[in-house]
């Protein structure tokens, strides 16, 4: 089994409620989804390097286990997926197996963090299985990708009842965060909630007094700290 990994490395998690946590990246490549790009506006993907499924290298299951414990003898990093999309195409198959070796391997031992986070971009539907733990962006209006988001997924969000997934807007403008509070009313959602400015377009302290007036249940802001830490860089 083959997947288009763009890097393994291992660093801390930056963002959400994990955030801190020594973390083993699995960063997958490819994702069809191309957010906040219009004629006047930006791509702001956060890691455009990744896009193309073109810009990995194909590497077999037994490769990646191994990579990730070169970087984690003692199996006591978190293991995060990204992208990319880990959920897209053959990387979705792969990504079952890699969390599902990991969740078998740290039950049976005793080792801390047996379900893997995995990062992906709503419009993949994630999975009831007990081996993953989901962070899942819904894409807004700025993001020109709303029409691609899978609704079904707040569905499979409410029958996991897992207290450590969650659900993360990233917002550019106060359209967009006027369209999240929509969608958790519509949606009743009960995840955790990440809100994160699109950086350049909305000041972080401006969104901090949005959500203080309408103060959504299990919400939180969620900055970066890999970018404050070393900045723009890849590997970190």
């Amino acid at each position: 089994m083959y997947g288009k990994i763009h890097e393994i490395y291992s660093s801390i998690s930056g963002e959400g409620i994990s955030q801190g946590i020594p973390t083993v990246f699995v960063r997958f490549a490819g994702c069809s989804l191309r957010c906040g790009k219009t004629e006047s506006r930006a791509l702001w993907c956060d890691t455009p390097y990744a896009l193309g499924p073109n810009q990995g290298e194909s590497k077999p299951f037994v490769s990646i286990i191994e990579e990730i414990e070169q970087f984690d003898k003692e199996h006591g990093f978190q293991i995060l997926l990204t992208g990319g999309e880990p959920l897209e195409g053959q990387n979705r198959d792969l990504s079952i197996s890699i969390a599902e070796h990991i969740y078998t391997y740290r039950k049976q031992n005793g080792k801390p963090y047996p379900a893997s986070r995995v990062e992906t971009n709503g419009s993949e539907k994630i999975t009831l299985d007990p081996f993953f733990i989901f962070t899942m962006d819904y894409k807004l209006p700025g993001s020109g990708m709303e029409n691609r988001m899978d609704s079904e997924n707040f569905r499979i969000l409410e029958k996991r009842h897992n207290s450590l997934d969650e659900i993360k807007f990233v917002v550019r403008d106060r359209i967009d965060f006027e369209r999240s509070i929509e969608v958790i009313r519509e949606q009743k959602i009960q995840t955790n909630i990440l809100y994160s400015p699109v950086h350049g377009e909305v000041d972080a302290k401006e969104l901090v007094e949005w959500i203080k007036i309408d103060n959504p249940p299990k919400c939180r802001l969620s900055l970066q700290i890999h970018k404050v830490l070393w900045g723009n860089q890849k590997g970190v």
